[in-house]
């Protein structure tokens, strides 16, 4: 018979003859395929567009009445070879559809169960069809070369690859199938085809990703799940998911902490974008901010802990660190336990733990620590580090003083100052930056040399305070002269007492050395200019 396509009268008239001659060998249906056959290889050849396409839509009408009796991968091959992507799409759908008239598989897709498992078989089998074209299309988009076309697809570029396949696409999309759009979805996930999964409207998407989420491999899914209520606005739902991303602990799982932190820090953009205002939602942000501020802590820790390459304990370490660890247990097991004391004081500021005892503690052992950490370098490195340390640290915690105590922060730093023999303004100017006011480091020098400390003297320098006060009341009368009148003079009147009692005291030192005669000259020169008020 296929000889003699092309001429339709004669094919007509032997297809007549047979039904005639031998009804039982050539029914009705091989009637339909004879002509459907006929009308597709007539288009083939047809030039003009519009009798081509009139042509294969008649002849995918008849292949859809015949669908037991066809050779569904050829034709769909002949279809591609005429990029005829809806024919392909519509017959193999509609194959599909006869393979189980009673939707059997349905039922199977939603519960798993063993019901209608053939009749799903079967579908997938004529579904195939359909991703071996989509397949040599994706292929030949990405610019592959050695190609093996077995499906008739046609292309002269990659850029006409892509187009053809996102027609092919939206061909899919229109179906009404529930188990070819579930089939459709999977090759979109193993293509690697995530934004064009995401961009499908359809009702079948949410219900195939909420089944396929109670998988127990169902990483990938969780991730495509956020995206696509992002993007639907179902910001609750997309902010849930990413918290259980980033809490997940699961064997197989190469989460780094990084990769947690990002989860997280998407998760209360989310449900920061929450329309809401229910009080759940309000606690669920909560929750979030608050596992960001340990989360945050624990990637200095780790950090720290990467940095002491000889340390085989504090390497061991790192991978467990790698999942979301309780603010006590990352104090106790690995803060504490590694001697991080930058560390110990941020978690029990971020825990809101008063203890001024293990606070000063801390604040002796990271000053300490850091001194050590630069003594390799020159002096003016040192200084220069733990002044930027103090200045990050300062501007973290100035606000809460239990965790930022002046006083005694100010007593260390000057007595490393006097014994490295560092500039006698050094602690004062580097206080001034945070800043702290000229007010607080006045009542806190003062607080100092009231306490009359022995180390002083046991470094040398009785007087070591006395000199830096000058400094300071210097510095403060100066930053005084931008203040109203009326509120300069009750402080300067104060400021005067105090000058006062300095001179008498350098005056009665037995020492007479240029630091303490450079003193008394400062404070000399502020009560001269004290007249002028």
């Amino acid at each position: 018979m296929e000889r003699y396509f092309g001429d339709s009268n004669l094919t007509d008239a032997l297809s007549a003859r047979l039904r005639e001659i031998c009804p039982n060998l050539y029914g009705a249906a091989d009637l339909k395929t004879t002509k459907a056959n006929e009308l597709l290889q007539s288009a083939k050849h047809q030039t003009n567009k519009t009798e081509q396409t009139s042509m294969l839509h008649k002849s995918l009408e008849l292949f859809k009445q015949v669908t037991v009796n066809i050779d569904l991968a050829g034709i769909c091959n002949q279809f591609a070879s005429v990029g005829f992507y809806e024919g392909i799409v519509e017959l193999c759908l509609a194959t599909a559809a006869e393979q189980d008239n009673q939707n059997l598989a349905v039922h199977l897709t939603h519960t798993g169960e063993d019901v209608g498992e053939q009749l799903l078989v079967a579908r997938r089998h004529c579904y195939t069809c359909i991703t071996n074209t989509l397949n040599n299309l994706l292929a030949m988009s990405q610019g592959a070369s050695g190609i093996h076309n077995n499906t008739g697809v046609k292309v002269s570029s990659a850029a006409e690859a892509e187009k053809q396949l996102t027609t092919m696409l939206d061909f899919c999309y229109l179906s009404t199938d529930e188990v070819f759009h579930v089939f459709l979805y999977e090759w979109l996930i193993g293509n690697g085809l995530v934004n064009r999964l995401l961009a499908i409207k359809s009702s079948y998407l949410e219900p195939y990703l909420r089944r396929a989420a109670k998988q127990p491999d169902n990483l990938q899914i969780l991730d495509i799940m956020w995206k696509y209520y992002e993007k639907e606005k179902n910001y609750s739902a997309a902010a849930r998911i990413l918290a259980k991303l980033a809490d997940r602990d699961r064997e197989g799982d190469s989460f780094s902490l990084w990769d947690r932190i990002d989860y997280i820090s998407r998760a209360i953009l989310c449900a920061k974008a929450c329309t809401t205002s229910l009080n759940n939602e309000g606690e669920f942000l909560h929750e979030l901010e608050d596992k960001m501020d340990v989360a945050q802590l624990q990637l200095n820790i780790y950090s720290s802990l990467e940095q002491m390459t000889s340390n085989p304990a504090a390497q061991a370490a790192l991978s467990d660190l790698n999942r979301l660890i309780d603010i006590s247990t990352l104090y106790s097991d690995y803060a504490e336990k590694f001697n991080l004391a930058e560390s110990q004081l941020a978690i029990i500021h971020c825990a809101g733990h008063h203890d001024p005892l293990l606070v000063q503690k801390l604040w002796r052992e990271l000053l300490s620590q850091e001194i050590n950490s630069t003594q390799h370098l020159p002096q003016v490195s040192v200084m220069s580090s733990l002044r930027n340390k103090i200045l990050l640290l300062g501007n973290i915690y100035q606000a809460a003083e239990k965790f930022f105590p002046t006083q005694f922060i100010v007593q260390q730093l000057e007595v490393i100052s006097c014994k490295s023999g560092w500039d006698q303004g050094w602690v004062v100017d580097t206080m001034l930056q945070i800043p702290t006011s000229h007010s607080h480091l006045h009542s806190t020098y003062t607080s100092l040399l009231q306490m009359k400390l022995p180390c002083w003297e046991q470094l040398g320098a009785p007087y070591h305070l006395h000199i830096v006060m000058s400094l300071l009341l210097t510095s403060y009368v100066s930053h005084l002269n931008n203040v109203p009148l009326l509120e300069r003079k009750p402080i300067l009147s104060e400021i005067q007492d105090v000058i006062d009692a300095h001179v008498v005291d350098l005056q009665a030192s037995v020492s007479a050395g240029s630091d303490i005669t450079s003193a008394l000259s400062r404070f000399k020169a502020l009560q001269a200019s004290f007249n002028k008020y």
